[in-house]
């Protein structure tokens, strides 16, 4: 796994899911890179950019696999603590406006600085914390 992602991942309180998991035996033909987790229940898909003009790919098979997940985020990543942050809405908007688009040589949506907005965007893992916790469902109290 990328030092970086690990890092973060880390920070975060996410796992990486496992054979065995059943989310693992559902999404098993995506889980040849360490780019997938589990974070209070709802999966994340983590890319990390290392180029001085950041730039991601996420395939379009895996968005249609995932888009079958009630949830999930992707988080772009420029350091361990800092990136981007969309909710699977978030995702499916801008693939649908032509903001993310995808590329037939290699069918991955390329993802550029300048479709990205600053409200998706966090420099501290507290940060992070406090924006997905805005997106995540919220539990009952008994």
């Amino acid at each position: 796994m990328d030092q970086d992602i690990s890092l973060f991942v880390d920070a975060i309180g996410a796992i990486e899911p496992k054979p065995g998991d059943e989310i693992y035996s559902k999404f098993k033909q995506i889980f040849r890179r360490s780019n997938y987790f589990i974070y209070e229940g709802h999966f994340l898909i983590i890319k990390i950019s290392r180029s001085d003009r950041p730039f991601w790919g996420i395939g379009k098979a895996y968005v249609e696999l995932l888009n079958g997940v009630s949830n999930y985020f992707l988080i772009l990543l420029t350091s361990p603590t800092s990136g981007w942050l969309f909710s699977k809405h978030e995702v499916n908007h801008k693939i649908k406006n032509g903001d993310w688009p995808l590329k037939d040589k290699d069918r991955e949506y390329k993802i550029n600085p300048p479709s990205l907005r600053y409200e998706n965007r966090f420099n501290l893992i507290e940060q992070f914390i406090e924006k997905i916790g805005v997106l995540l469902p919220k539990k009952i109290s008994e």
